[in-house]
């Protein structure tokens, strides 16, 4: 079985993340993170209007939860690289979406 769903909550750290899926991001980000207040949002729509896909909204999750991580590490510069978080959470994506899991029974 596949696992292809955005969990509306985690943890990181200790410390307890809720996932929210909201209209818009400040300034029509796709995502945001804020880990002071334990949250992160993936944007319905961003830009002029445009919807963002499922699949993109999967993608940034983990793009997010990867901002997560590393700003609880302290790790700010790995964090403000974007270059580097993109790839890293792409890949991530990829293999959680790929990664089959055993059906209980």
């Amino acid at each position: 079985m596949k696992y292809e769903k955005i969990p509306s909550k985690y943890q990181v750290g200790g410390q307890e993340m809720e996932v929210r899926m909201v209209e818009r991001c400040d300034d029509n980000m796709i995502g945001s993170c804020l880990v002071a207040s334990g949250y992160i949002e993936i944007a319905e729509k961003h830009s002029k209007d445009y919807n963002q896909s499922e699949t993109s909204k999967v993608n940034t999750f983990y793009h997010e939860l990867t901002h997560s991580i590393l700003r609880t590490m302290g790790e700010t510069e790995l964090n403000d690289n974007e270059k580097f978080v993109c790839t890293f959470s792409s890949f991530l994506t990829e293999a959680m979406k790929n990664a089959y899991f055993r059906e209980e029974e």
